[in-house]
């Protein structure tokens, strides 16, 4: 132990003596640099249900180097380390000790031919594995990502950009022994051109993505594997029309290999997007497009799986096309009014599906009984090929905001009906809404709170789709207190990727045993106060639980985080104290919940080195 207090002692003589005068700026020829920071040394402990007790002297700190050579916008860059940052030590967002850096650069800013270089590095990283609506689970991990970008601009000539980025990041599942990776690379050329009034620009990208992430329902360490690849490129052309009009024409295939926990797809997408558009006077505007893609099954597994694909049938044939026109006039200036006209035909799973729709719609918005209103809505004649029936599509919102003495309110309303999906055969239905209020109850006293909430689904499956509601409340008073609290839901199916359960109302064409159904409701609370110059108290809990059901195969989760912290300056020094505990756990393990709390008693000094 008094090895222990002489360390400390010396770490303490080592920061006062940091407050010597030093120079603000160094510079030797051509380049010039700055160097700021805060280095803490003081006393730690680390202890939990999993780990073993731990108590030491511990160091750690975060720095700023920023710097130029020659001109900054010759050479300039910026390098951020910190090391032992946490919760307990610092207003650091993890409850582990995280370390790492970052460094960005910027290369001939000030030319025709700008570049830029970026790498990142993180060790014991907390992050997240996603729930939505609600917190996320706690994740650890290590993480890095680099990047390279350059362009050449120069006036009369062809445009082009170059990027390339390449990311990993290993995590575990804190409170389970399943471990998750995910790697990204990218790599992207685009060019532009202005020839004969016509806007030209071409692009190529190709990028590979492969994740392997826990099973949130599993008791063993096998992982879940995705993976995909793709090359796209196209080519587009743009020209001005009479009228204040435009037209364009895009064109682009991509090339798509992927395997999404076994459902894999392989093959090309080729699409052709055209649009027209005039302004023939300043409240008339007239638009029309049309699309075609020739693999519709692409298109949609592309847009709704994770890593973008999986269907197990990959030679059936399928394509699309998408006609539409629009007419929209402004009555008033705070009157608009449109009409629109549409035609869809799919190939899809062997059979042939058309649709027609024809609607209009209006929008107003105006300043109301001392406040903002706006509202829209459009209705929609929905008629399909070889079918009698016809549906009745609505899409609408409202919504209105004022002061009322110290009160400010306000609210915001949608509803939508019988809106189509990228299948024809299928639509969905959706509300959403959101309110909040506030008041000054005194020169320094407020309070507000906010609530929100949506809900989706497809209109032909009842129960199939996903909701969240969400509701806050806060109050300040000066420097003296500073409060919150919020509560949340959510509920639905969803899809299970890398960075956690992503949600959607699908389409029954995805394979059912792909879905994972989700339910969880999560709440917090933090306050703060400082009550006398220089010192900062804060503490925060957080509290989640989930369910989730797989095939069957039902488990529960729970997150707990709780934090207080305490800063203190004297001088250019600041006492700290923090104290930070985790808890996570899963039925599905059959163990209790994985908890590890650390606390950190000690000094720190902000400097300037140069």
């Amino acid at each position: 132990m008094a090895v222990k207090i002489h360390f400390v002692g010396a770490a303490v003589l080592g920061l006062l003596l940091l407050t010597l005068p030093a120079a603000a700026q160094v510079q030797a020829g051509n380049l010039n640099m700055n160097l700021s920071g805060t280095v803490a040394a003081g006393y730690s402990a680390d202890y939990g249900n999993l780990i073993n007790s731990a108590h030491s002297v511990n160091f750690g700190g975060s720095g700023n180097l920023a710097g130029s050579y020659y001109d900054p916008n010759f050479l300039s860059f910026t390098l951020s380390p910190y090391y032992n940052q946490s919760r307990a030590n610092s207003n650091y967002q993890s409850v582990f000790d995280a370390s790492g850096f970052d460094f960005t650069s910027g290369i001939f800013s000030g030319s025709h031919f700008p570049g830029s270089v970026s790498y990142s590095r993180s060790y014991n990283q907390q992050g997240s594995f996603g729930l939505p609506g609600v917190a996320d689970l706690t994740t650890r991990g290590n993480s890095d990502n680099f990047g390279i970008h350059w362009s050449e601009l120069l006036p009369g000539l062809p445009s082009l950009s170059v990027g390339f980025n390449d990311s990993n990041n290993q995590y575990s599942l804190f409170g389970t022994n399943q471990n998750g990776h995910t790697h990204q690379r990218g790599f992207n050329v685009s060019s532009g051109y202005r020839l004969l009034d016509f806007n030209l620009s071409a692009f190529f990208a190709n990028s590979a993505s492969v994740a392997e992430y826990p099973q949130l329902l599993a008791t063993g360490t096998e992982l879940l594997k995705s993976r995909a690849a793709s090359n796209v490129y196209g080519f587009g052309v743009g020209h001005s029309l009479p009228w204040r009009g435009s037209f364009s024409t895009n064109l682009s295939r991509s090339q798509v290999d992927s395997d999404y926990l076994g459902y894999k797809f392989k093959g090309n997408i080729d699409t052709v997007n055209t649009s027209v558009g005039m302004q023939p006077t300043n409240k008339l505007h007239v638009q029309a497009s049309a699309n075609y893609t020739d693999n519709l099954a692409g298109t949609l597994y592309q847009s709704l799986i994770p890593l973008g694909g999986g269907v197990s049938d990959t030679n059936q044939s399928s394509h699309a096309w998408d006609f539409l026109g629009s007419l929209s006039y402004s009555l008033l200036t705070s009157l608009q009014t449109q009409v629109y006209a549409s035609r869809r035909v799919q190939t899809f799973l062997g059979q042939t599906f058309g649709s027609n729709q024809i609607g209009g719609g209006v929008g107003y918005s105006r300043q109301w009984f001392g406040g903002s209103f706006n509202a829209s809505a459009a209705l929609t004649d929905n008629t399909f090929d070889h079918s009698n029936q016809n549906s009745l599509g609505l899409n609408s919102s409202v919504g209105f905001g004022r002061k009322v003495g110290p009160w400010s309110v306000s609210g915001n309303f949608g509803y939508a009906q019988n809106v189509q999906t990228l299948l024809v055969t299928y639509t969905s239905s959706y509300y959403n809404y959101s309110a909040s209020i506030r008041r000054r109850f005194a020169e320094r006293l407020t309070w507000g709170a906010t609530a929100a909430g949506t809900h989706t689904g497809l209109t032909d499956r009842p129960g199939f789709g996903s909701g969240s509601q969400s509701f806050s409340t806060n109050l300040s008073y000066s420097r003296w207190i500073g409060a919150s609290a919020s509560y949340s839901k959510s509920n639905g199916q969803g899809l299970l990727s890398g960075s956690g359960i992503v949600p959607a109302p699908l389409p029954p064409p995805i394979a059912e045993n792909l879905f994972v159904l989700y339910g969880a409701h999560s709440y917090s609370f933090s306050a703060s106060t400082s009550p006398i110059r220089g010192l900062t108290v804060s503490a925060a809990f957080a509290r989640s639980r989930t369910t989730t059901n797989d095939a069957g195969l039902t488990s529960s989760g729970q997150n707990e985080e709780y934090n207080t912290y305490i800063r203190y300056q004297f001088r250019k020094m600041y006492f700290t104290a923090g104290y930070a505990r985790l808890s996570q756990g899963f039925s599905a393990t059959g163990k209790p919940p994985a908890v590890v709390s650390s606390y950190f008693v000690g000094v720190s000094r902000w400097f300037s080195f140069f």
